[in-house]
């Protein structure tokens, strides 16, 4: 039977019905992807944080003799993500026979599959914010384009850009538009269209930072006096900034930088561009100091370094990242993420064991499986739908990574 939807789909497979409508909401995850780690998740847990080892780029040397500084060894680098089991429940009677397929996708999986893939889109941009390189702030075309001009210099590959809706409000009261493109139907859900080599879809689960007149007017002689690295989590930094004003409020996603820490390219160099470290969690001030967490940056000499030294050399340490705060104006932002083809990792898993149970799953679609289990209680004779998919997702390459805010 044909249904009648945004794509024409004959199937009788009812997992991989929703798990096409699952992926038509899944761009986040699934547009400008890569999955690096298939061949590292066995014997993983579902639910558990593991570091998973991804490649780096060695140094090139301009001679043909060695020499005892030349990298002899593999140079590798952890990435921590999650694999994380999301399912959602439907119950149906069982003596409510379902035998049109139409109104069973209308009614079960284009609502449901959504609704679940939404949760892991939301929980990864969650645990993504702060994996970034650099963020640019301004009205108007320019730090969109600002961002994707910086990634064009440090990066190959494509670009792609997820907005806050709010942001092509602000465009189109301006007068200013993406230039349409096409697309097949199932990638096209939130597709905007083209500005300055990136392709841009909207992403209703980005952050929005309000930053107060007086915040805006302390962070500008405000300072980053201390850094260390958080004793209960090696993947987070404490930054002590000073010079606040008591009774005011850091908000989560504000982007402080610092004078003289400039973001690194994908082979470890200095940009002429300032690192940006996003505040993970609203903080109040007290006295005239606030502790403020940011995701790590890795600050080793080689290729796996993200930032350095405004003329170019590496940080000695966590605690030499200090410095006078480059402070952002008052005003409402809208925030949206630009990154490199690949800067970001997605997959589902294959297989899971569901002994006991009806069960079939799906084929990929753009990388997603859906694992269908039904189980038959008739003594109250419904029965238990759960669609299941297991997900590792996140950022693997900050440095590809630019993020801009819109006012």
């Amino acid at each position: 039977m044909a249904i009648a939807s945004t794509n024409t789909f004959v199937t009788n497979k009812l997992a991989t019905l929703v798990a096409v409508r699952a992926a038509e909401a899944a761009p986040y995850l699934t547009v400008g992807s890569k999955a690096y780690f298939a061949n590292q998740l066995a014997d993983k847990n579902n639910g558990q944080s593991y570091d998973f080892i991804i490649r780096d780029v060695g140094g090139a040397v301009n001679r043909l003799a060695y020499q005892d500084g030349d990298k002899t060894s593999l140079s590798e680098r952890n990435v921590t993500l999650s694999l994380d089991p999301w399912h959602i429940l439907i119950s149906t009677n069982a003596i409510e026979k379902v035998t049109d397929v139409e109104d069973w996708e209308d009614e079960i999986a284009r609502p449901n599959g959504i609704a679940l893939i939404q949760k892991v889109v939301k929980k990864t941009i969650e645990n993504d914010l702060g994996k970034v390189g650099t963020a640019f702030v301004g009205s108007g075309f320019a730090p969109l384009s600002q961002a994707s001009g910086h990634l064009a210099s440090v990066v190959d590959g494509d670009l792609y850009s997820f907005v806050d809706p709010n942001v092509e409000a602000i465009l189109t009261s301006n007068g200013q538009q993406f230039v349409p493109v096409d697309a097949p139907d199932m990638y096209s859900k939130g597709l905007l269209g083209r500005f300055h080599g990136s392709e841009y879809r909207s992403q209703r689960f980005l952050p929005v930072v309000n930053v107060s007149a007086s915040l805006a007017t302390s962070m500008a002689s405000a300072k980053v006096t201390a850094t260390a690295v958080d004793d209960t989590d090696d993947k987070i930094w404490t930054m002590t900034v000073s010079g606040l004003t008591a009774g005011q409020n850091i908000p989560k996603a504000y982007p402080l930088f610092i004078e003289g820490v400039k973001a690194c390219d994908t082979v470890g160099d200095a940009t002429s561009m300032d690192q940006v470290f996003v505040v993970l969690e609203a903080v109040a001030v007290t006295g005239a100091t606030a502790q403020v967490k940011v995701r790590a940056k890795d600050i080793k000499l080689g290729g796996t370094r993200e930032i350095a030294k405004e003329d170019g050399t590496a940080f000695a340490a966590v605690s030499g990242v200090t410095g006078n705060v480059l402070g952002i104006e008052a005003g409402k932002y809208f925030v949206g993420i630009t990154r490199g083809e690949g800067a970001e990792e997605f997959e589902s898993l294959d297989k899971l064991d569901a002994a006991g149970a009806e069960y079939e799953k799906s084929p990929k679609v753009a990388g997603l499986t859906v694992h269908q289990n039904r189980l038959v209680d008739l003594k109250a004779m419904t029965n238990d739908t759960r669609w299941d998919i297991v997900t590792l997702a996140g950022c693997v390459e900050p440095r590809a990574v630019a993020m801009f805010y819109v006012k």
